[in-house]
């Protein structure tokens, strides 16, 4: 079954044509400093972790972790000693509470080649840690929406070596569903394997439930593709994964049903070909030996066609258009062969006999029509350099920008059915510039955010509903010239958004943080040429030093503040 196409069409009413872009504002915002005690546990790519998935995987690895489920300002980090540190903000008195609450079990020591930890909360009282060695723990964290001083410590409740011995990886996604009274949970794990002369990213789904008071793996599925993953999530019933990547993605384990090789249509003989010229049709079709002339029947009216022999059909069904059936002829050769002249009512090209297509039918090109297609195209190319004595002009190097450049892979955004494994759904991102994702729903997937000419459009997928062979998808919001904005950072590291999309963040590495504020003002500008002013709408822009406080580890986004974690400190930025 071939995947069905989806289209995205941004809401014109979340677009704002009339905005021009930022304006910078001196004016300094509010920070609130945490020195830490202890830094975040970091690793990085050895010599054989070399490809550009790995250097993906460990550059933009997000060591700040946000409690989506806790509506306090609850974050987490790993440090080195693989302690999971929690870090309670009180935007009352700006102020921060810190307290560990689970330590790491060491089964395997830390050494280059492994991954960096991993974070995850798959619901209200479960935490999923990767250790980056390849041990895979659920734990039991108890009510976690509490200041960081008055948390309970956690609890290890399940350990195994997820995908063997020394297979590592990180974990992409978690969640949880309750079936027939029985607590799932589903892990995505994604992990990088070299093939030949490339490497494949593999994705791995566990999947766990709990029976007599313990977890236990009960399944477990494998879907692999070439090149790096931008995006990765499950479905919100866990019916499918959500992928999106330059090549396309398949599922090649599955230990809860077979996977099936794909089955090819069933090929219908052809038994009449047609010939068109621009006036008429030829219908040539051939009968059996021993033919009886009298026992073949041609029908043509203006609007349909019938050809039989012996109670056999070969043509049957309505015309594409109208033709003459007055003038239409046919002759019955030696051999067999049948030729049947049909005079077209219109002097047009067309492109199927039978209105809707038939399978039992193929058009055959007419080679003098074939050579006249080419003479009429032939202006369009040459064999012989054209001279001028006029230089041509053209762009340089410096006057292109990073966003003019040309992808050299398509990305796409796929649905990939864990029933019958295939792909249901595509949406093609080579327009839609795969910029970050959002959790805005702790029950949905992760939003996407994409490239929209100059803007970045939110878009927050959903669950394919039952008995529907759609895939919705909704634009939720737009941050304003930020598709634009970010592309002209070629030092960016992490950018982000806050989920009612106020303001837009680009982050880099060591030197400066740039916010970009999304409400539109109006204000008076003179435009340079003509010295007339202009009203215009425009934005606020902040310029944020950080090299002081060492490369930037992770950040996160909230309504009222910023986040960011350092080599050497928790920053909170006050929006």
């Amino acid at each position: 079954m071939p995947s069905a196409l989806v289209e995205l069409r941004p809401n014109k009413k979340l677009l704002d044509h009339e905005f021009e872009g930022y304006k910078i504002n001196l004016q300094s915002l509010a920070q609130y400093n945490l020195k830490l005690t202890t830094t975040a546990d970091r690793l990085y790519p050895d010599e054989v972790q070399y490809s550009f998935v790995h250097a993906k995987l460990f550059a933009l690895h997000n060591h700040l972790i946000f409690d989506v489920w806790d509506h306090q300002y609850n974050f987490y980090y790993i440090d080195n000693h693989q302690q999971v540190i929690n870090v309670t903000f009180d935007n009352i008195n700006n102020s921060f509470q810190t307290a560990v609450v689970y330590e790491i079990p060491q089964h395997v020591e830390r050494k280059p080649g492994h991954f960096n930890l991993c974070l995850t909360f798959p619901s209200i009282y479960l935490a999923i840690i990767s250790d980056g060695a390849g041990f895979l723990h659920i734990v039991d964290t108890g009510t976690r929406n509490r200041p960081a001083t008055d948390k309970q410590p956690w609890n290890t409740i399940h350990s195994s070596l997820a995908l063997g011995e020394g297979k590592y990886f990180t974990v992409v996604d978690s969640r949880m569903q309750k079936k027939c009274n029985v607590d799932i949970l589903h892990c995505l794990l994604q992990s990088v394997e070299q093939n030949d002369n490339h490497f494949d990213t593999v994705l791995s789904w566990l999947s766990f439930e709990f029976i007599e008071n313990k977890w236990q793996q009960f399944a477990k599925r494998v879907v692999k593709g070439k090149g790096i993953v931008h995006y990765a999530a499950f479905e919100t019933q866990c019916h499918a994964l959500y992928v999106a990547s330059d090549n396309m993605f398949k599922f090649t384990f599955d230990t809860v049903k077979n996977i099936l090789p794909p089955q090819q249509p069933e090929q219908k003989p052809i038994i009449y070909t047609w010939l068109q010229t621009a006036d008429d049709i030829t219908v040539t079709l051939k009968l059996e030996d021993n033919f009886d002339k009298k026992l073949l029947f041609v029908n043509v009216t203006p609007l349909s066609i019938k050809i039989c022999y012996a109670g056999k059909e070969f043509v049957s069904g309505k015309l594409k258009n109208k033709v003459d059936s007055e003038l239409t002829t046919w002759n019955i050769q030696e051999n067999g062969q049948v030729d049947i002249l049909i005079t077209k009512s219109d002097s047009d090209m067309w492109n199927e006999l039978i209105e809707g297509g038939d399978q039992n039918g193929k058009e055959i090109l007419d080679p003098s029509l074939v050579k006249e297609i080419h003479q009429r195209l032939a202006h369009l190319c040459s064999e012989t350099e054209v001279m001028s004595d006029q230089p041509l002009t053209s762009l340089t190097s410096q006057e292109l920008e990073e966003c003019d450049a040309a992808s050299e892979e398509d990305t796409v955004l796929a649905r990939l059915d864990a029933t019958n494994h295939e792909i249901t759904h595509r949406i093609p991102l080579s327009v839609h510039h795969y910029l970050f994702s959002l959790k805005l729903e702790t029950h949905e997937a992760p939003a996407l955010v994409l490239r929209h000419d100059v803007d970045a459009c939110v878009w927050q997928p959903f669950t394919q509903p039952f008995n529907s062979d759609s895939w919705p998808i909704k634009h939720y919001g737009t941050l304003m010239a930020f598709g634009y904005v970010q592309s002209s950072k070629t030092n960016r590291k992490f950018i982000t958004c806050p989920p009612n999309f106020s303001y837009s963040v680009v982050c880099e590495a060591k030197k400066h943080i740039f916010i970009y504020k999304c409400a539109a003002q109006e204000t008076q500008l003179r435009r340079r040429t003509a010295g007339v002013m202009k009203t215009v709408k425009v934005g606020q822009q902040h310029v944020i030093n950080i090299d002081m406080f060492g490369e930037v580890l992770g950040v996160h986004a909230t309504n009222e503040y910023l986040f960011i974690l350092t080599e050497k400190n928790l920053l909170a930025i006050c929006i």
